[in-house]
């Protein structure tokens, strides 16, 4: 199944097409400026795509959109690996945990509207974050007494229309003896018994963190939120439709306290190769 996600940058010359099932990419962490006290946790893009430093900026939220294609594993049309994990020697000391945070709810692009909205009722995008080691061993030494605990956390983050289901926060990967890690957990789009995922376009929102500890605080600061938008049985024009309305979406309205939505900053943004406008992310280097 062909799919795209073309680079939304001043330098993009063309539309970039491949095979999804050809493909490998990932959210790379970096710590700035290290793996110290007070770092803050920063992501980037790395892969096949070449969208590292130019990855499209969501317009009403101002953070990075990141792509995903269901259909690309050979489990069937409904799962993916990618957007996997990844951080390069020294961004982490040994043994140190990574971790996500689910965020919002599960929007959703309708091919036929052209619209994004709250996901259909009972469809979920399930990101499997690893399970807890206390629960692991628990669960096998004593089944009964940890078995609640345990599917808990086996049944995966769940995003939907209503907010988040199951563990709000879970691990992705421990960094190794240099510091770095590569991780590709399964992400999975559900519907109710008998029924598919309507085709379009689907959008989570998530965080990178650290539970590390220096001192009794926290030793990193979290990421700014971002955006990983999936691609559910539609064609490229149709995904770069989903894609650019979310560039090009405004801002919401200022809370009652008067503070205005943080969002990307850009003065003439560059013209997509499909047509319209987009904004560039500046690279975390």
């Amino acid at each position: 199944m062909n799919t795209t996600f073309r680079r939304a940058a001043a330098a993009a010359a063309a539309a970039l097409s491949f095979q999804a099932s050809a493909v490998h990419f990932d959210v790379e962490l970096r710590t700035v400026p290290g793996p110290v006290a007070g770092a803050r946790i920063t992501t980037d893009f790395f892969g096949d795509l070449g969208l590292a430093g130019a990855l499209p900026i969501d317009g009403e939220t101002g953070q990075r959109i990141y792509p995903g294609y269901f259909g690309d594993l050979e489990g069937g049309p409904f799962l993916t690996d990618d957007p996997g994990f990844q951080a390069f020697p020294g961004t982490f000391l040994r043994d140190e945990i990574v971790s996500f945070r689910a965020l919002g709810t599960l929007r959703y692009w309708n091919p036929q509207t052209l619209r994004w909205s709250a996901a259909p009722q009972g469809v979920e995008v399930i990101l499997y974050g690893n399970i807890p080691i206390e629960v692991e061993i628990g669960f096998d030494s004593d089944p009964a007494a940890w078995r609640e605990q345990y599917e808990f956390h086996r049944g995966g983050t769940r995003f939907g229309a209503n907010g988040i289901g199951g563990p709000l926060t879970a691990i992705i990967d421990a960094a190794r003896r240099r510091g770095e890690f590569h991780a590709h957990l399964d992400w999975k789009i559900t519907a109710p018994p008998g029924a598919a995922p309507p085709v379009g376009a689907y959008m989570v929102t998530l965080q990178l963190w650290s539970p590390t500890l220096q001192d009794g605080a926290p030793k990193y600061l979290p990421s700014e939120p971002i955006q990983v938008l999936f691609e559910r049985g539609i064609s490229e024009a149709q995904l770069a439709q989903a894609l650019r309305s979310r560039i090009e979406a405004r801002p919401a309205a200022p809370s009652r306290q008067g503070a205005p939505v943080p969002r990307a900053h850009w003065s003439a943004p560059p013209v997509l190769p499909w047509g319209g406008n987009a904004s560039s992310s500046p690279s975390a280097r």
